[in-house]
């Protein structure tokens, strides 16, 4: 039996995967507004539930206090985690992690390499009903012309992964000038219409981009399955797109492209932020300013963009 212990939104993504016995919803955000007893009432609740469970070995993939607790607290016989702080004292198993940054896979995979299993490459998995693929298989057809299907995601949960709307607009107009026959997808889920909006409304040409429907994660997976290629801030679309085997070219500031992307591979190309104070991994940028996105141009990204369309193209 495996069972994994997950945030509501990611817990999402894991819906329907055959290698799982149970996804175990941890919302931290319940009881955000209460006082700290009540909130470490649940907790404990919580911790009890998974005590329950009887496991054998649990992996802390996440890695604060709170995760260590819930692997200490869990019982198993064997807790592995890496070594940081106060917290690598409630495991066991102690993983000291590599220093250089490296594919976030792989700095996962360290935890499985310290109990004797092999790592078997990057690949990522997503799980989608059929339904889900039809219905986007024929929204893409029905917009597609001679030439490649491009996505752009302007969204991002940080304000300072965010290239500026006005510079996604502006590249669909160079996707829809220069390469013939293509087609611009906007995507955007619940409470982001609003980026795609604007995103559109900075194109140019107005034949040949398109909002996408508003999607929900398993239905944005099925889309970004259909595109020829994806443009994208960096977050979870561009980590859906290397499960779904769609190549991504993902624009970078403050986080580490070398963290965050598919090492040595051709299909996930990384626009990088050249300015010295980049990356600096804040969610809320120092200067005020965001540079680090701002100065990154559209003819550099589209210039990326070319080298995968061409080839990629299902026409």
């Amino acid at each position: 039996m495996i069972d994994y212990v997950a945030g509501p939104f990611p817990a999402k993504i894991l819906k329907g995967n055959p290698y799982l016995s149970n996804v175990i919803v941890f919302d931290k955000n319940k009881y955000k507004n209460a006082n700290f007893i009540v909130k470490s009432v649940n907790d404990l609740k919580f911790y009890s539930l998974l005590a329950k469970n009887k496991y054998d070995l649990v992996f802390d993939l996440f890695g604060n206090l709170r995760s260590a607790l819930m692997a200490f607290l869990s019982g198993a016989r064997y807790r592995a985690g890496f070594t940081f702080r106060v917290r690598k004292h409630l495991y066991n198993i102690k993983v000291k992690p590599a220093q250089d940054p490296m594919y976030n896979v792989h700095y996962h995979t360290q935890l499985l390499a310290a109990i004797g299993i092999p790592e078997d490459g990057e690949a990522l998995d997503f799980i989608i009903p059929q339904e889900e693929k039809d219905k986007a298989a024929r929204f893409i057809n029905s917009i597609k012309g001679s030439g490649p299907v491009i996505g752009l995601n302007p969204s991002g949960t940080w304000p300072t992964k965010r290239w500026p709307e006005e510079k996604f607009g502006r590249l669909a107009e160079l996707i829809l000038d220069k390469i013939d026959g293509s087609a611009v997808v906007v995507l955007w889920g619940p409470g982001e219409k609003h980026l795609a909006e604007k995103v559109i409304g900075n194109c140019g040409a107005k034949q040949g981009i398109i909002m996408a429907p508003e999607t929900a994660l398993q239905e944005l997976a099925a889309l970004i399955g259909q595109l020829d290629v994806l443009v994208t801030n960096d977050g979870a679309p561009k980590h859906i797109a290397v499960a779904m085997k769609t190549p991504a070219v993902t624009i970078f500031g403050p986080t580490n492209s070398v963290s965050w992307n598919p090492a040595d591979n051709s299909d996930y190309p990384a626009v990088v932020s050249a300015l010295e104070c980049a990356p600096c991994d804040k969610t809320q940028c120092p200067e005020r300013d965001i540079e680090c996105m701002k100065k990154i141009s559209e003819m550099e990204v589209f210039e990326t963009i070319k080298k995968l369309a061409p080839a990629k193209s299902r026409v």
